[in-house]
């Protein structure tokens, strides 16, 4: 999908940087391929399965105009990274370090695509659900961020001898942000929504009968996931690519779906139907950016 999405459909011009540069990409999602698997194992977010890593695979399938910007790719995966640590603050172990890392990951990720700054509401808000929000372990995300800034006004100042004005990294705050992003209403976009939003719904009332209100991963993971739209229709120059910050926590909502739903048909409609929907936009070389 990544060389069909990034070499097949566009005029891609063959040399040995290109090449390079394709390869480190590939490289790029390969990696966050697999950290959402670590991600995934390690906090026990799914049983013994590979369903997470299929339907990570299977939304990329059915938005590839995810993988065309390269400042996404990069912020993702920093994102993922910080959702590594942010998960593992419910074992109360280094607190402090696991909230400066996630801080770092995520000020990384806001250099790249600014409004990925949004995560933050992620970090804070699971400090409150993993019950970790004493007031000095609300001060060292703020020192997360101070290191970067620092890191940062020191490799500008090396390499271009300029100070940098950090208000270029942070999003655009004005009316004509908030318009209405007509790639919402894209077809694949729609599919996207509603599987995920089927998905997140059943599982809320499956958590609501068994009143399991007391593992607070899977309200991370919607924070996740609410944070990923929200970037989409506050990014227009993106389209479609904004998605694939959501990607990765709606695969693991829709694998625990499918592996606790009791009617094993419809987790296996919804597979199908991605899988048609992948197969046929490579097989009939089709591509559904948004003009």
């Amino acid at each position: 999908m990544f060389a069909y999405q990034r070499i097949f459909i566009v005029d891609f011009e063959v040399n040995l940087s290109n090449t390079l540069k394709e390869i480190g990409y590939f490289s790029l999602v390969l990696a966050s391929f697999f950290t959402l698997i670590f991600i995934v194992t390690k906090n026990n977010l799914t049983n013994k399965n590979s369903l997470a890593a299929l339907y990570f695979c299977l939304f990329i399938g059915l938005i590839p105009s995810c993988l065309e910007t390269n400042s996404i790719l990069i912020s993702n995966f920093f994102i993922l990274l910080s959702l590594r640590r942010i998960m593992s603050l419910k074992t109360n172990q280094n607190i402090k370090k696991k909230l400066l890392d996630a801080s770092m990951w995520i000020c990384l990720a806001t250099i790249f695509e600014p409004w990925a700054i949004l995560f933050f509401l992620v970090l804070f808000l699971a400090m409150v659900f993993y019950s970790v929000a004493q007031i000095k372990n609300t001060v060292i995300p703020f020192c997360g961020i101070l290191v970067v800034g620092i890191l940062l006004a020191s490799y500008r100042l090396l390499t271009e001898n300029v100070f940098p004005n950090f208000l270029e990294y942070l999003p655009p705050f004005s009316f004509d942000t908030f318009s209405f992003n007509s790639a919402i209403l894209h077809p694949k976009s729609l599919q996207f929504l509603g599987i995920v939003l089927f998905g997140v719904i059943s599982f809320i009332i499956k958590i609501v009968l068994k009143n399991r209100f007391k593992s607070p991963n899977f309200f991370v993971l919607v924070l996740a996931i609410f944070v990923g739209f929200v970037i989409v229709f506050t990014t227009t120059n993106h389209q479609l690519g904004g998605y694939l910050f959501a990607i990765a926590p709606s695969s693991v909502v829709l694998a625990n779906f499918s592996e606790s739903t009791k009617y094993r048909w419809l987790s296996e409609l919804v597979i199908g139907l991605l899988l048609f929907t992948a197969l046929l936009q490579v097989g009939l070389n089709i591509s559904f950016p948004v003009n």
